[in-house]
């Protein structure tokens, strides 16, 4: 029923666009299919000619387990550059999300998704990305066509190793690696000239080549003493 009921919305969304309706009309569909219909648009979004440029879905009642499902129709909004959605307990995410080509900040943080589509790609435009505690275990080769970003926080996911796709994003300035189980990480990591700070505290990096141990000790010249070396 959930899946026809969103159908639905996504039809409808894509078919009043193309008629030019204004997106704070398209929008409130969008919240109320989602179970959110106390919630205020001029509250959470903000708009820029008629279309949706900045969009906070942010669970502020943590007693609660917010969007358990990514808002059915929400990838309609191509023009979206800002999205929030932390804090939700989101279990997937739509593979059309590549749509939103535009976003350039995009905080997923404390949901449940384990998994990120290859058509995350597709976001090229992406400057921030967080995804800490997400149950993220792996990432998609297609993630490294995200050249343009600047900031990855991924505290407290399940990394073993971080995956080689991280090191082909050329503009990358910070990383956020603490509290996973980082055992390894790739030698092409060395070779990421923009990177300026990395933090892999409460990890498990022991027993690193001589040539990644030299690099990180001279980001971080005290980082063994933060490792769970037992």
């Amino acid at each position: 029923m959930y899946k026809t009921i969103s159908f639905l919305v996504i039809f409808t969304v894509f078919a009043l666009h193309a008629q030019g309706i204004d997106e704070r009309v398209l929008l409130r569909a969008v919240l109320d299919n989602s179970g959110l219909k106390n919630v205020t648009v001029t509250d959470i979004a903000e708009f820029e000619e008629g279309r949706l440029v900045k969009l906070n879905l942010t669970n502020r009642e943590v007693s609660k387990d917010g969007l358990t499902e990514f808002p059915a129709g929400l990838t309609q909004f191509t023009a979206l550059r800002e999205l929030n959605l932390r804090n939700n307990s989101i279990k997937s995410l739509p593979e059309d999300i590549g749509n939103l080509t535009e976003l350039a900040d995009l905080n997923l943080a404390n949901n449940k998704m384990g998994s990120i589509p290859a058509a995350f790609g597709n976001l090229t435009n992406l400057k921030k990305l967080d995804i800490r505690y997400c149950g993220l275990s792996d990432l998609p080769a297609e993630f490294g066509k995200l050249k343009a970003l600047e900031t990855l926080q991924m505290w407290g996911n399940e990394f073993t190793a971080l995956p080689a796709c991280v090191t082909e994003l050329t503009a990358l300035r910070e990383i956020y690696l603490k509290s996973n189980q980082l055992a390894s990480l790739p030698a092409g990591i060395t070779k990421m000239h923009t990177l300026s700070y990395i933090d892999v505290n409460l990890n498990r990096l022991c027993k690193l080549t001589p040539e990644v141990e030299a690099w990180l000790r001279a980001k971080d010249r005290r980082y063994r003493e933060f490792q769970n070396c037992q």
